[in-house]
């Protein structure tokens, strides 16, 4: 996988992971999560890099320790990465994480109103 790839993985799991945690690996990123999880195993240095990265999602320095992280052990373990892509490209074609400049919009909760948008140049007003 290639680095921005990894690193895309690393900031999905820091700002959905604890979200996923809530609901369980039912949700596509919770298998990603439990995946990653269950290569990095308990009590590692890599499971502290990602629960960090998801106990503090803003912190956009805790996404890169984790794709480090996640490419040291990708480096060690060609299973690990044939399964990590494999995960990522299914989310992908899912429409559950954007790729390549893509932009996948997702919103739950209650809201009388809901803007997403990607790229504004210019002034918006409501």
């Amino acid at each position: 996988m290639e680095d921005q790839i990894v690193l895309a993985v690393a900031t999905a799991l820091a700002t959905k992971g604890a979200e996923a945690l809530g609901v369980g690996a039912r949700s596509a990123i919770g298998s990603l999560l439990s995946l990653v999880r269950g290569r990095f195993g308990a009590g590692t240095r890599e499971s502290a890099v990602l629960d960090a990265a998801m106990a503090h999602p803003q912190e956009r320095w805790r996404h890169a320790a984790l794709a480090s992280a996640l490419a040291d052990v990708m480096a060690r373990d060609p299973s690990f990465t044939a399964a990590l892509d494999d995960e990522w490209r299914r989310l992908a074609r899912a429409g559950v994480v954007a790729v390549q400049g893509q932009v996948v919009n997702h919103f739950s909760g209650t809201a009388g109103t809901v803007v997403q948008a990607r790229d504004v140049q210019g002034d918006i007003n409501f």
